[in-house]
């Protein structure tokens, strides 16, 4: 008797975990396919919980949604302020309560005017009247780096002025605060896209909004001029696996919004970290064998990969290869003296 109890007692212990690891493949195959949402040309995709994206508008837009108001993770593009607060409206009618400017790209940042401004009229006094700070109704946060390149602008962008630049910058490895009834932490992203990117982690509802460190639509966009370097893009990438817990095999639980395409999870970004690494030291190898950078490209080191992410005119495949093997090339020439001292020691 005691020998059938312990077999019966093993059997149910082994059908329940795997009862619960269906879970997640039953309520793939059972919930509805989600219905596509649009205002003004800006798609509106709930990610999970208070959490919303919204694509179309430039970079893409996350949202926080509770009952305190809306917490917004970059402004889009250029004339999509108002498209944004349009969709933002069919969500919800509280208030704007914070802006957070992940990058200094005008894709990100060039709705902030319109943003601030809507929010200002939602939140009290009139933002601006009676002493009140200009944009009193939307506390803008940024990173410090990328608060000095609004002020001076680009080619690109004019510099930002009044309701456009944020009132709250950072110079930390990290910035939080609570929103909704749950903590939003920044995290400062080093030398990755550029110097000044930052990602947002919504710790409760278990969503990370990466910028453009992480990106699916194209190798990343990183512009040395600006302090960016795809080692530093590498080190993001692996701050947002460190973050990240799949729900089963790597699929689901933390979602992922990077700052171009489409919702992910660890899966994803596993597999462009594993790429770019890949791509990296390919080259670096080509780069010890003292190869030319005509011949890396002729080399093809990121072939399998063109077909996914080198396919936009102003950043194909050979661009970004261009940027692989000065990095490397530099990192290799600073090396040396450092070995050449060192083997003279010995």
């Amino acid at each position: 008797m005691k020998m059938k109890i312990a077999v019966l007692a093993l059997a149910v212990s082994a059908i329940a975990p795997a009862h619960a690891q269906q879970a997640p493949t039953i309520r793939a195959l059972t919930e509805p396919w989600p219905e596509v949402v649009k205002v003004e040309g800006v798609e509106i995709l709930r990610v999970q919980k208070g959490i919303y994206m919204l694509a179309g508008a430039g970079g893409n837009v996350a949202l926080q949604v509770g009952a305190e108001g809306v917490t917004i993770v970059d402004s889009g593009g250029i004339g999509q302020a108002d498209h944004i607060v349009a969709a933002i409206r069919h969500i919800t009618k509280g208030p704007l309560r914070y802006l957070i400017n992940t990058t200094s790209d005008v894709d990100h940042i060039a709705g902030n005017e319109g943003i601030v401004k809507a929010g200002g009229g939602n939140s009290g006094p009139v933002a601006g009247v009676n002493g009140r700070p200009a944009n009193a109704g939307v506390m803008t946060i940024t990173q410090e780096n990328t608060l000095n390149r609004m002020m001076t602008g680009s080619p690109a962008f004019p510099a930002l002025t009044g309701d456009a630049l944020p009132e709250s910058s950072f110079f930390t490895p990290r910035k939080d605060f609570y929103a909704n009834g749950e903590p939003v932490v920044i995290y400062h992203a080093p030398k990755a896209h550029t110097d000044g990117d930052v990602m947002v982690l919504f710790r409760s509802s278990d969503v990370i909004a990466t910028g453009d460190v992480f990106r699916t639509d194209s190798y990343p966009h990183i512009d040395p001029e600006r302090g960016g370097s795809l080692q530093g893009v590498l080190a993001g990438l692996n701050n947002v696996l460190d973050i990240t817990v799949p729900e089963r095999n790597q699929m689901g639980g933390t979602r992922v919004i990077p700052g171009h395409g489409r919702i992910c999870n660890e899966a994803d970004v596993l597999e462009y970290r594993d790429m770019l690494t890949i791509i990296r030291d390919r080259v670096r190898e080509m780069v010890k064998k003292n190869m030319t950078l005509d011949q890396v490209k002729a080399a093809k080191p990121a072939l399998e990969y063109d077909g996914l992410y080198g396919k936009q005119a102003d950043w194909t495949g050979d661009k970004f290869l261009e940027l692989v093997y000065k990095e490397q090339a530099a990192a290799a020439a600073a090396s040396k003296p450092a070995s050449a001292t060192a083997a003279k020691k010995r």
